[in-house]
């Protein structure tokens, strides 16, 4: 049996461009038009499971659209931007694993970085494009809950579909 090749820079620096690509769309809009963008980095069966305020895994278009329009209308995202930290990535063949840091970073205020954890991935490659299959987020012990709890107190009042 012959083993896979292993990930080329080419490879490595595609799947790089996915994770700059993540942060910089959710720093977009909550038009439906950067939902989409965001719902195409992912294949159309993957899952993200989130660790912070609630645990929750969305599966699928539509629970990743409804992940981005929670997030784009619930918090204040026009306050913060996402910032890619180490990454590590991995793998052969058309799979890849990432583990990355994210940080937020409030820029209202003169507040700073607000919040900061980690992303575990698993990308695969079809046709010849790198997506993501798997990613679990989870959140660093520094997560600032109550600067986010009265958004998510007031969710039922604030989400609004793209």
């Amino acid at each position: 049996m012959t083993e896979p090749r292993p990930l080329t820079a080419t490879d490595r620096f595609e799947i790089f461009e996915q994770l700059t690509l993540h942060q910089r769309c959710i720093d977009n809009d909550a038009s439906r038009e950067s939902a989409d963008k965001y719902v195409d980095l992912y294949w159309p069966e993957a899952t993200f499971t989130v660790h912070d305020l609630r645990s929750q895994t969305f599966t699928g278009r539509d629970e990743l659209k409804n992940l981005y329009d929670y997030a784009h209308s619930v918090f204040p995202l026009e306050k913060w931007f996402h910032e890619v930290g180490w990454f590590e990535i991995t793998g052969a063949g058309d799979v890849a694993t990432v583990s990355w840091r994210w940080r937020v970073n409030w820029k209202q205020d003169g507040e700073g970085v607000v919040s900061s954890g980690t992303y575990q991935d698993r990308f695969e490659r079809r046709d010849g494009v790198w997506k993501v299959i798997e990613r679990v987020s989870d959140i660093d012990p520094n997560w600032p809950a109550a600067l986010f709890q009265p958004y998510v107190d007031r969710q039922s009042e604030l989400f609004r579909a793209s």
